[in-house]
């Protein structure tokens, strides 16, 4: 939706997002010693800090490979590869951190199938499979710390009912489930009146697009998932270290990945608010004290938030487009096919 209604629609989620930002702070504040966490942050080891700095070109580089697995071949027959489909992926990013509504998620998507000649369906089928594959594996990955830790029973349970989603949605998608329930109406309605069989279509390019270009490139961009969220608990156990909270990997693990989860909830941008809330949840559940845990919440949102802050925004200059336009484009353009003549590339 474009236009003022969906400018009046996006004003509406942001101004949901602030409230249960300011929400969510205020219960912070409330509940927790902020001079207490103000001092616990003044004691930072900052050479630790600096040790997760050196990990975020790693998960930039892995997040590329593994998106780059689930696109399909451009029309040339050549393979999107990881360097060109970093900086709107890294723009899509950003986006989400400014704008309400996930838009970074269409705005890359536009970004890469106007770049790399690809429908836009297809492109916007291999975002949702990207996105759920990393919800199943970053829920798995918890479920087993969660058993290791000895978390207490409602985190592993929901940790196991978030992974069994993500597992059975993943390989619904990846069966190319979607695909086939569009061909199957397809031959029901028949496909006779344009407006269907042009719905019909869209339909089946996202469901193979959402259906990745492979067994082995899924089986792949699997494992990549897994290692690029051994990235993510490896940054929590040493800004842990930082500010001298004792914790297992295990531990780490567990926080972070019921943190990232957290963000799902709608917030403010960046996710301030929801992001140290889920994190002194889910360190408390640990035995850490709250101060420490959301002081540990803190340096966390920071590391995982400022970098690729700062990365995106140089891909949207790097790129010379502007965001709310994009935007606009992007979701005018995923009711339409995107056809690969159609598509104009950029630099």
């Amino acid at each position: 939706m474009t236009g003022p209604a969906g400018r009046a629609r996006r004003l509406g989620l942001g101004i949901l997002g602030l409230a249960i930002s300011a929400i969510s702070v205020i219960v912070l504040v409330a509940v927790i010693d902020v001079r207490h966490t103000a001092e616990t942050l003044a004691r930072t080891d900052l050479r630790w800090v600096a040790l997760t700095l050196l990990m975020v070109p790693a998960q930039i580089v892995l997040r590329g490979v593994r998106w780059a697995l689930l696109l399909p071949d451009r029309p040339d027959g050549r393979h999107p590869t990881p360097w060109r489909i970093v900086p709107p992926m890294l723009t899509g990013y950003f986006a989400n951190l400014i704008l309400p509504a996930r838009l970074g998620e269409p705005i890359r998507g536009f970004l890469v199938a106007r770049r790399e000649h690809l429908p836009l369906s297809r492109v916007l089928g291999s975002i949702l499979l990207e996105r759920v594959m990393d919800l199943a594996t970053l829920a798995a990955v918890a479920v087993a710390a969660a058993l290791v830790v000895g978390a207490p029973l409602w985190m592993t349970q929901g940790t196991l009912v978030v992974a069994g989603v993500g597992i059975v949605l993943g390989l619904l998608l990846a069966a190319s489930g979607i695909a086939r329930l569009a061909r199957g109406l397809g031959r029901l309605l028949g496909t006779r009146i344009a407006r269907v069989r042009r719905a019909i279509d869209l339909a089946v390019s996202f469901g193979e697009g959402a259906g990745g270009d492979g067994r082995l490139a899924l089986v792949v961009a699997v494992l990549v998932s897994t290692v690029t969220w051994g990235f993510v608990a490896a940054t929590y156990w040493i800004l842990a270290r930082s500010i001298g909270i004792e914790i297992s990997w295990s531990g780490a693990m567990l926080v972070a990945a019921v943190t990232t989860l957290g963000t799902a909830i709608p917030s403010a941008p960046a996710y301030i608010g929801t992001f140290e809330v889920a994190a002194v949840v889910a360190a408390g559940a640990l035995g850490i004290g709250s101060e420490q845990a959301l002081a540990l919440g803190l340096l966390a949102h920071a590391i995982t938030t400022v970098p690729f802050a700062i990365a995106g925004g140089a891909s949207v200059l790097w790129l010379s487009v502007s965001l709310d336009e994009v935007a606009d484009e992007a979701i005018a353009a995923a009711g339409l096919p995107l056809a690969p003549q159609e598509a104009k590339p950029t630099a």
